[in-house]
């Protein structure tokens, strides 16, 4: 694969820097910007430290032309978004990416979203959960300000959907993995199974999409591993880390789910319909891709305890 010039947006949080490492893995000679607020801010100067090969780029995704001005010969852009504000931080980045497309070089832009009932449900379900249905517009946004800009003769924009399913490292050590494992006891049926993915892996895709536009161009993929019930994330995590898997207090998580609005309709949608990744499909793709043992053992940190 040809060397590429990559912007990383969000490229201090957990899938930037898995798809940093994998960029790195794959193609060591492509050269990748890290878009930050604040190349000082701590954050920023230990992305830098973890990989020194990157260049950092002070900017904003809301507010993006002076990051295109000073390097137009940006080719692929990398663009995940966090809750609240999903459409702020993507559609400015979308819109300039479209409509400078004739004094810049952008030709393919990747969007971390998230699966909601498979490949093809995605397009048609946008769920009753805030953020999801945040980033099914962002979806549509971007295939369609893309096939615009063709037909406007600007440029031939590529675009390419990766739809993440359940993030194992929600379940890393700390306070919120506690959190989020009572959430799930307390919020699912004991035989109730989802669909998990590794941030890893979720880099690991991504970087194949940034590398190789023409294959990944209009694809829209869901991402998972492995499709577990609370149970057997449990018995893994007591088989591998040799304990038993951290819960806060019930209660608490009983709280959350009932006066929480978005946990409460998550929840009721992950009961009702749930993540409908193409397990087998991702895995003849990538042989390797870490199950829940896996990641424990080889990219959790709970393998660095």
């Amino acid at each position: 694969m040809a060397p590429r010039k990559i912007l990383i947006v969000g490229a201090t949080g957990q899938q930037g820097q898995a798809t940093i490492a994998a960029l790195n893995q794959r193609s060591p000679t492509s050269e990748i910007l890290g878009l930050t607020r604040s190349a000082s801010s701590p954050k920023a100067q230990a992305l830098q430290k973890k990989f020194p090969n990157i260049t950092l780029v002070e900017g904003d995704a809301r507010a993006p032309e002076p990051v295109f001005d000073a390097h137009p010969d940006i080719q692929s852009i990398f663009l995940v978004t966090a809750p609240p504000g999903d459409e702020s931080q993507a559609l400015p980045l979308i819109d300039a990416a479209c409509n400078m497309a004739a004094s810049i070089a952008v030709d393919h832009i990747v969007f971390s979203s998230v699966d909601r009932g498979g490949d093809v449900a995605s397009w048609l379900t946008p769920t009753p959960i805030a953020h999801f249905a945040a980033k099914h517009r962002i979806e549509l946004y971007l295939r369609d300000a893309c096939e615009k800009s063709a037909a406007a003769g600007r440029r031939t924009i590529r675009w390419t959907v990766l739809r993440p399913t359940g993030f194992m490292d929600n379940y890393n050590p700390g306070s919120f993995g506690a959190l989020m494992a009572s959430l799930w006891a307390k919020g699912m049926p004991a035989d109730r199974k989802m669909q998990l993915v590794s941030t890893h892996d979720i880099g690991v895709f991504a970087a194949r999409a940034l590398l190789d536009p023409e294959e990944w161009h209009g694809k829209a993929v869901g991402l998972a591993s492995c499709d577990m019930s609370f149970e057997e994330v449990r018995v893994a995590f007591r088989e591998v880390v040799k304990k038993e898997l951290p819960m806060t207090w019930a209660v608490v998580a009983k709280s959350v789910l009932w006066w929480v609005p978005d946990a409460k309709t998550s929840f009721e949608w992950f009961r009702e319909g749930g993540y409908g990744a193409d397990i087998e499909a991702l895995r003849r793709m990538e042989p390797g891709m870490q199950d829940f043992r896996a990641w424990l053992r080889e990219s959790s940190r709970w393998s660095m305890q």
